[in-house]
């Protein structure tokens, strides 16, 4: 097969030599059969490689992958130490395209459980702290905001606008520094729809944003008469075993007098409660007080060579110090379902993973959607030939430790450790599950640049290749692509990378901070996001 270029002449002369790290990258050197380019290579190039070279057969543009010896037919290919396809016959220094490999058998039965990863603390990580905010209840909070919060699309402009007249009037800055800033979560929910599923998520997340730890108080908004008003969300947050903990206070527009008299009484409220809200300073907090959401969007084919493993790798170090994390994107395990489960603590957390994944993939045939459809032509040019070395690349950003739990869209983590959450493929929707679910810091690696932020937690921007960090360094916090062109180990980065985890959670303002990025949108039930 003619893959890009074609195979070279037989007996002709190699055009040139690379030395094999000045050329490529190979994620576990020891068990993977196969490298990612760093640069084109044509035909022809020969790669050193200590005592053995490899010439290359085909051209292969960077990002795409070739096989580091021959892989025989039946054989299966292998990154990251885990099989993405099966060999239909694969020559040394040949291109991998998806006509030379054919799809991993992918079924959700078995048990699937070995030997889950043992969690090991660590003495480096269990001493490391931040600087963060102790509230009644036992949580920290990387952050003090003051949170409006309308409780439906009918009461979300009045709160947008609150939130600015708020932020103009009074200096917090001066006059009540530990208050990072004024933010609403303007919504399209709570009203229109059917009870049931679609409510109560909508519910969950709200009383997960309200009583989050890094809310220093919170100024409820409703309209009165749409189904999530006070009679049912005060309901929902009585129930919360974990309670109020901060100042917080309601407004009834239709019961105050409209907008005006709604604005100006929510000013007077917040004006009253800023001096006790204040009150909150930062403290020394060990990390693991720290749970990390992970997070990628605008991937591009070095994302699960350099960004999301380098997330994982800082994971697993906030894991050592036994502190929490939160992996989610269902869309993008597909294919890497096995991988997932043989790292499961016991068997009841297997079922509830396959649960998971059999919901999904229901409500995307009831709804005629593909689920490969979130392997796009863009991922395939780019060297991800199939779903599996997409999935494989994805998951790289939980790391390597035991899975503890797998939990609801937007429900608490209850589990030290890594944890999955059922969540969309959708970043914003995404992260503001994952941020109901507690995770204070959220991990965002991207590869083509995104700039969305959340709306009550930092999120640090990781990019896949320097040339982004170059290209959008208002936006991005931390170039994972230093890993393509230096000596420095996939550790250093972690390690890197954690010690910028721990200035953001201490205060350190993130890029997505800086411009104001504070996006809030909850996953509909019913909508199949890839």
């Amino acid at each position: 097969m003619n893959q890009g270029g074609g195979f070279i002449v037989p007996g002709e002369a190699p055009q040139t030599t690379i030395d094999f790290n000045e050329a490529c990258i190979v994620l576990r050197p020891s068990i993977d059969n196969v490298a990612v380019c760093k640069m084109d290579l044509k035909a022809g190039v020969r790669i050193i490689l200590k005592n053995d070279d490899i010439l290359i057969k085909n051209l292969i543009s960077k990002g795409q992958r070739f096989a580091i010896n021959k892989i025989m037919k039946g054989e299966t290919v292998v990154q990251y130490g885990y099989p993405f396809g099966i060999s239909a016959g694969i020559k040394k220094g040949e291109l991998i395209h998806s006509g030379n490999i054919r799809p991993i058998q992918d079924d959700l039965e078995g048990n699937f459980i070995t030997e889950p990863p043992k969690t090991i603390y660590d003495e480096r990580y269990l001493t490391k702290t931040f600087k963060g905010y102790k509230r009644a209840n036992g949580q920290v909070g990387t952050r003090c905001y003051y949170l409006i919060v309308p409780t439906s699309q009918c009461a979300s402009q009045i709160a947008v606008q609150t939130a600015s007249l708020a932020q103009e009037k009074y200096n917090i800055s001066v006059s009540y520094p530990n208050i990072d800033g004024f933010v609403a979560i303007p919504n399209t929910e709570g009203c229109g729809c059917a009870s049931g599923l679609q409510i109560n998520r909508f519910l969950r997340i709200l009383n997960n944003f309200i009583t989050h730890p890094n809310v220093g108080g919170v100024l409820i908004i409703d309209l009165g008469c749409e189904q999530t008003n006070y009679t049912a969300l005060f309901s929902y947050v009585k129930n919360d075993s974990t309670s109020l903990v901060v100042p917080t206070d309601w407004l009834t527009i239709q019961e105050v007098g409209g907008t005006q008299k709604t604005i100006e009484k929510a000013l007077n409220i917040i004006g009253q409660r800023l001096p006790e809200i204040n009150n909150a300073s930062r403290c020394e907090c060990p990390i693991q007080h720290l749970l990390i959401g992970t997070e990628c969007g605008a991937s591009d084919s070095f994302s699960g060579i350099t960004a999301n493993p380098v997330i994982g790798n800082a994971v697993d170090k906030v894991i050592y110090g036994k502190g929490s994390a939160i992996l989610s994107e269902v869309p993008e395990m597909i294919g890497a379902e096995k991988i997932l489960m043989r790292r499961m603590r016991n068997h009841e957390i297997v079922l509830k993973f396959k649960k998971m994944m059999r919901w999904y993939r229901a409500l995307a045939e009831k709804l005629n959607v593909d689920m490969s459809d979130n392997l796009v032509p863009e991922n395939i040019k780019g060297g991800l030939v199939n779903s599996c070395i997409k999935s494989i690349g994805a998951i790289a950003k939980g790391g390597t430790t035991a899975i503890e739990d797998v939990v609801h869209y937007g429900e608490r983590i209850s589990k030290r450790g890594l944890n999955i959450m059922q969540g969309p493929g959708n970043d914003i929707e995404s992260v503001t599950g994952i941020v109901a679910s507690s995770a204070n810091i959220i991990c965002f690696s991207t590869g083509k640049g995104t700039v969305t932020g959340t709306a009550i937690v930092p999120a640090i921007k990781i990019s896949s290749t320097t040339e982004l960090f170059q290209k959008m360094p208002d936006d991005i916090d931390f170039d994972a692509g230093g890993l393509l062109s230096t000596l420095r180990s996939l550790s250093d980065f972690g390690d890197a990378l954690l010690d910028l985890i721990i200035s953001v959670a201490s205060g350190k303002k993130t890029k997505s901070e800086i411009n104001g990025q504070r996006q809030f949108q909850v996953w509909t039930a019913g909508k199949l996001s890839l």
